[in-house]
């Protein structure tokens, strides 16, 4: 990359930043990046990687042709890259479409299912509010397309830290959890929890832990006997743990990450 170039990238970058109203801070924590790298991309001190071009592109739909090279627009399609923001594009107007309160209907006869999130302000103390359906009534939800009406109960929860993040090649960071994502998951009923868990079809765990509170985690390993399983995160700072199953109060799989749009 010629110095040419790499100017053209840190003021293409600048200008996308400032573009989405954001100061560095907000910028890079809503990326899962470090505030001292966008400050050295955009000072020219630092090039930009491909795992920080995706990250950005993942966090704010912007094209990553377009801050490398120009090219195109800067936004990804007006940046409806996510599953939610298709599918609340679907439903003009909520109050007309609903049906029910938990599901929405377009007019082509498409489903939605409106799954309420717990932020991360309220998850310290999800434990003792979760029983109680006033608990939910200030939250927002997000939408996901089902083509069924599901009898399992589902719930989201917004991504806090970084220990589900890997910057560390591209695949990694594709597969990271960004703080700020909003993980969907469905209920494990606890009867299920005493036989083989199906750890293979889901990447992705949200655990409410009886002390350690919410945890958002990959379960690499369940041994039935003992009750116990074996929890992993992406980001290598962070050590596999083993957790027992009689200090968990509820696990649901994810089955997916959406970005927060309401």
């Amino acid at each position: 990359m010629t110095d040419n170039q790499k100017e053209k990238i840190s003021q293409r970058f600048k200008e996308m930043r400032k573009s989405l109203k954001k100061d560095q801070k907000s910028f890079a924590v809503e990326a899962g990046i470090l505030q001292s790298q966008v400050s050295e991309i955009e000072n020219n001190k630092r090039n930009i990687t491909a795992a920080i071009l995706i990250a950005i592109e993942d966090a704010y739909g912007v094209s990553r042709k377009w801050i490398e090279y120009g090219e195109g627009e800067m936004l990804l399609s007006g940046t409806k890259n996510t599953v939610e923001a298709k599918v609340i594009s679907q439903f003009p107007n909520v109050e007309e479409n609903e049906i029910d309160d938990k599901y929405l209907y377009a007019p082509d006869g498409s489903m939605g299912m409106k799954v309420y999130t717990v932020p991360a302000k309220a998850q310290a103390g999800y434990l003792s509010g979760y029983p109680d359906p006033e608990y939910y009534e200030s939250f927002d939800y997000v939408i996901i397309p089902v083509d069924k009406k599901h009898s399992s109960d589902y719930l989201s929860f917004e991504v806090i830290g970084d220990s589900m993040v890997c910057l560390s090649s591209i695949e990694m960071a594709e597969r990271s959890i960004f703080p700020g994502r909003i993980a969907v998951g469905r209920l494990l009923q606890r009867d299920k929890w005493y036989y083989k868990l199906h750890i293979h079809n889901y990447d992705y765990w949200v655990i409410a832990h009886k002390t350690k509170g919410i945890l958002i985690k990959g379960i690499i390993n369940h041994d039935v006997v003992k009750g116990i399983i074996t929890i992993h995160s992406l980001n290598p700072d962070y050590q596999d743990e083993d957790l027992k199953l009689d200090d968990i109060e509820q696990m649901f799989s994810v089955v997916q990450i959406v970005n927060k749009t309401r």
